[in-house]
């Protein structure tokens, strides 16, 4: 794991899987969904996830910029813009709290399938 990701010591629920490469990762426990970026982790509870919605990327890998941060598109194909009503943001300086956030991320679908399992979301075909 990057030694620049910045770890969470108490995680509620089972673990279930974790995904990760040097630049992201990824983890679902029964209730919980963790982003991890160097120097920044995101912190969702699957309760709080209003929306998974797919996004379509034109080309892998690309770089753009969403407001002050760059954002590598490498990790996968198959990337969502997840919505929700409230996440913890871990930096080095710090926790802060973040209303209605919005993500996009790459999810696997195994990811996907245990964030429906346990989230309570409903798959619209």
């Amino acid at each position: 794991m990057n030694s620049d990701f910045i770890r969470l010591k108490n995680l509620e629920g089972e673990l279930k899987l974790s995904q990760i490469n040097k630049s992201l990762g990824c983890s679902v426990t029964s209730k919980e969904l963790v982003f991890f970026k160097p120097h920044v982790t995101y912190h969702l509870f699957l309760h709080d996830i209003v929306s998974i919605v797919p996004v379509r990327l034109d080309s892998a890998p690309i770089s753009f910029r969403h407001k002050h941060e760059l954002i590598r598109a490498e990790f996968s194909s198959d990337y969502y813009k997840v919505s929700v009503k409230w996440a913890r943001v871990v930096t080095r300086s710090g926790v802060a709290e973040r209303e209605n956030p919005e993500f996009i991320v790459p999810l696997s679908d195994k990811m996907l399938r245990y964030v429906a399992d346990y989230s309570g979301l409903v798959v619209i075909p």
